[in-house]
């Protein structure tokens, strides 16, 4: 196994986390509060500076076209905001608030370039998260002391474990507070073995058909469907008890402890969903791209579902799957996997690649999972389909031909094995098998 390592590489970190005990709490909130306050404060200078350079009322009328609009920089709210009303803040941490409001800016400008409904951030806070920079670490007899705006009160944490470079404090959906340590991760990024291209199709009963140019694997997502119908399930039956428990409260009063404790559970069945998809994505893009570099794959094509959300109407069962699809999730699994093993992730537009035949180049709308060439000599997964279509349009926008994958064929990408569609290969995570359907390429069927 061989590694690289060099200046101009990209830093790599991983997150150590902590629940923090609960005789902290007292502190932790005023430390919230005041970091809260302050991200508010920051908001509204930002939005009023804004609007008022450019000549608008506080109720928003006609722009003044001879101003010019001024959009305050990190380093101007920085010295606006040097320290937080309360002072129990220190002073760095205060600067990583302002940062976070800029990074959620930006994030929000790249966004919208391709979504309209995006919104800047404008919503006022009550609490925020807690950020330590390196400056206010310090490592002193096995205590982890974060440093605030009073000296003589840091916030003290038994630690077993290294200095990392910064920590950020915030609330758990589960309740309580979480400390998240961030460390650098010093290990090597692998060299790829080949410079092979891959395709990838992102699906939601198969959460990955793979075409490296020899054969398709298809990986099962049909574990992480029946999470999410059990979730929905109990999740309906407890938002019907905690409903009722409502119109029974009577106007001004506590809620009772029955339903707090619904509303506990709720909150705990969607973090438990949430840990063991997440685990689940990872394991399934780490035996993605472990195998694409075993097998001497460089450069990984993946098609583009950033916007597909926005045409789904496909009935009410059939869209809440949809909805739950987690391709942006799986897609972030694949890009923090593919950079150990030093594979490159391409997007690609996957339009029309599950109905155009890759032997033939003709349309055709599959019915079912299997897609039937229209000349009828071949058969195969549509997700396998897919694959092999992304793969073409990328190596052919490569080569500089548009798009005509199907078309106009000018590069040896073509599936055909001997007269016959390659081989497909079922990777199952504790899925009962499919019965029936073993001789058209589906899930967990070998074709020789």
């Amino acid at each position: 196994m061989t590694f690289r390592k060099g200046k101009k590489e990209q830093r790599r970190y991983f997150v150590r986390k902590l629940t923090l005990p609960g005789h902290l709490k007292a502190r932790l909130d005023e430390l919230s509060e005041a970091s809260g306050a302050l991200y508010s404060a920051v908001v509204t200078a930002f939005w009023r500076t804004l609007r008022r350079s450019a000549g608008r009322g506080k109720k928003g009328g006609p722009r003044d076209p001879r101003r010019k609009a001024v959009f305050l920089s990190a380093g101007t709210l920085q010295k606006w905001f040097p320290k937080d009303a309360a002072g129990v803040l220190h002073s760095h941490t205060c600067d990583a608030v302002v940062d976070h409001f800029i990074s959620a800016m930006d994030s929000a400008r790249t966004r919208k370039k391709h979504d309209s409904n995006v919104r800047f951030p404008h919503r006022l806070k009550r609490h925020f998260k807690v950020t330590f920079k390196s400056s206010a670490i310090r490592l002193k007899d096995g205590q982890l002391l974060l440093s605030t705006g009073d000296k003589k009160r840091p916030v003290a944490l038994r630690w077993a474990f290294d200095l990392p470079i910064s920590v950020e404090i915030g609330w758990k959906e589960t309740g309580g507070y979480e400390l998240r340590a961030m460390y650098t991760d010093s290990r090597g990024v692998q060299v790829p073995l080949g410079e092979k291209v891959a395709g990838i199709d992102i699906g939601e009963l198969r959460i990955a058909a793979v075409y490296d140019g020899e054969q398709v694997d298809l990986h099962s997502g049909r574990l992480i469907r029946a999470r999410n119908h059990y979730a929905n399930k109990h999740q309906a039956k407890l938002d019907e008890q905690i409903s009722h428990k409502k119109n029974l409260r009577k106007s001004g009063s506590r809620s009772s402890k029955c339903l707090r404790r619904l509303q506990r559970a709720r909150r705990l069945l969607r973090a438990k969903i949430k840990r063991q998809n997440k685990d689940q994505l990872r394991k399934q893009a780490r035996m993605v791209v472990s195998t694409l570099h075993e097998r001497r794959v460089q450069t990984v094509a993946v098609g583009d579902l950033s916007n597909i959300r926005d045409s789904i109407d496909y009935g009410k069962k059939a869209n809440q799957k949809l909805h739950l699809w987690a391709f942006g999730q799986f897609l972030a699994e694949l890009r923090s996997q593919a950079t150990k093993f030093g594979l490159v992730i391409k997007i690609v537009d996957e339009s029309f690649t599950s109905q155009t035949c890759p032997w033939t180049g003709a349309r055709k709308k599959p019915k079912g999972r299997t897609f039937v060439s229209p000349c009828g000599q071949h058969h195969m997964d549509r997700d396998g389909v897919g694959a092999v279509n992304i793969r073409a349009k990328y190596l052919e926008s490569v080569a500089g031909k548009g798009t005509a994958y199907g078309r106009t064929p000018t590069l040896p990408w073509t599936p055909v094995m001997a007269g016959m569609a390659p081989v497909t290969c079922g990777k199952r995570y504790r899925v009962l098998p499919v019965q029936g359907r073993d001789s058209q390429g589906v899930e967990g069927s070998t074709r020789p």
